[in-house]
């Protein structure tokens, strides 16, 4: 069995002292064995773990509790009506959910006393209104009345507490009892309301940031890869223009005069509701379709050069069966993780698997893909942090090459505008944290 680094040790006593708490280390410094050594040291026997599907399709947590576990508990992947009955009548220790699946189950879920209700990428709950969160943490987001009502521990683990907005750790912070404020007066105590045309956003009062920081660590910990000492090559960033027809692309922004402008404020603000407007949605699959053909065949050329293997993110299917197509057809081995429940494994092992093409989304988190030091957002999330995550995948433990993350933009076009208004928005969520010791 690995030991655990002495940081990983403090983090799995952390979260086995509170009952309700957050683990919030960046991406890649091992949440999730910390999560499962605290298991063992509360004695966990009835444990309900809600991740990403991408994570259980890739059986992170069954292969992590295989190294990082002191006991043998029984797993089963709720899938059916069966898996929920199975684990009803007691015949597994360890319940795995999708955040769909949870969602789905939770009202039968309910009365059925859960040891340890542990939410792996957590901060998919941060929307007060969405059914996921009423469902599982409640309509104030405080355990009432959703399924973390039936959890005597309710842990919360993410690298990405605002996701998108500085005042997104609200619903952590309520879940975790650090504070007792509803959503507005949170805000009006904490933040500066920045309302543009189209969306809002929220920066930190400089007078509040202390009492702010507090909050926060009052129920959670984070330690970053310097603080925990991490021996992990850095990461360097290019950018790449490809060609396109954008015939389409012109047609539809003269028929939306005001769309590219108001795209690039709402992204700059994160108001993400506006951008899923349909018109907005077309735009991004046209671009993304654009780029698609002179990026496969670029690939193509650079893996007969010798480029090793290599993690494609986008957004769209469609794109990215058009990349996963091309790359057949000159006889390079993809794997896609919407379509292979072993694509993960597959990328990682398998001398003859080149590509490993993913949604931003679905395998932008809680999986590991090392074997690649190249990673390529063929398209970018309107969010910052989703981008971060998704390079995250490559620099992770384990990772003994330098990365480089490499940005595909459609020349001419608004792609490559927003890429560059994304790097800006970050600022207000890293305020947040606020300085950090150390060279």
């Amino acid at each position: 069995m690995p030991e655990l680094l002495p940081f990983q040790k403090t983090g799995a006593a952390f979260l086995a002292s509170k009952r309700r708490a957050a683990l919030l280390d960046e991406p890649g410094v091992g949440k999730t064995a910390q999560a499962i050594r605290g298991l063992d040291t509360i004695g966990a026997e009835r444990i309900v773990v809600v991740a990403p599907a991408e994570a259980h399709r890739a059986g992170v947590w069954r292969n992590e509790y295989a190294k990082f576990g002191q006991r043998r508990l029984r797993f089963i992947k709720g899938q059916t009506e069966q898996d929920r009955e199975f684990w009803l009548r007691g015949k597994s220790d360890v319940l795995l959910l999708s955040y769909e699946m949870a969602t789905n189950w939770a009202s039968r879920l309910k009365r059925d006393v859960i040891d340890c209700l542990i939410f792996d990428e957590g901060h998919r709950l941060k929307n007060l209104g969405a059914l996921r969160t009423r469902a599982l943490i409640g309509p104030e987001c405080d355990g009432r009345f959703g399924l973390a009502e039936w959890a005597v521990n309710g842990w919360w683990l993410t690298g990405t507490a605002n996701p998108n907005d500085a005042a997104d750790c609200w619903s952590m912070l309520r879940f975790c009892g650090a504070t007792r404020l509803n959503k507005d007066a949170f805000c009006t105590r904490y933040y500066r309301r920045i309302q543009r045309t189209y969306s809002a956003s929220h920066k930190p009062r400089p007078e509040m940031l202390d009492e702010l920081r507090q909050v926060i660590r009052s129920c959670s910990l984070r330690r970053t890869e310097r603080e925990t000492d991490a021996d992990r090559p850095p990461i360097f960033m290019t950018t790449t223009e490809m060609d396109g027809d954008t015939e389409e692309i012109r047609t539809l922004l003269q028929a939306h005069p005001n769309m590219e402008r108001a795209i690039l404020e709402a992204v700059e603000t994160g108001g993400l509701s506006f951008l899923d407007s349909q018109h907005i949605a077309t735009l991004r699959r046209l671009v993304g379709e654009a780029k698609a053909p002179a990026f496969a065949n670029l690939l193509v050329s650079e893996i007969a050069d010798g480029l090793d293997k290599v993690v494609v993110f986008g957004i769209h299917v469609r794109a990215l069966q058009i990349i996963k197509q091309t790359l057949a057809a000159a006889g390079v081995v993809a794997v896609y993780g919407r379509e292979d429940d072993n694509a993960v494994e597959r990328f990682q092992h398998d001398p003859q698997v080149k590509v490993y093409l993913g949604n931003i989304v679905a395998s932008g988190t809680a999986i590991t893909l090392t074997a690649a030091a190249r990673v390529i957002m063929f398209e970018s999330s309107w969010a910052p942090m989703d981008n971060y995550q998704a390079i995250k995948r490559v620099h992770r433990k384990g990772q003994t090459r330098k990365v480089h993350a490499q940005w595909v933009t459609l020349a001419n076009s608004i792609d490559e505008r927003v890429s560059a208004t994304l790097a800006r928005k970050t600022a207000a969520i890293a305020q947040i944290e606020g300085p950090r010791e150390g060279p």
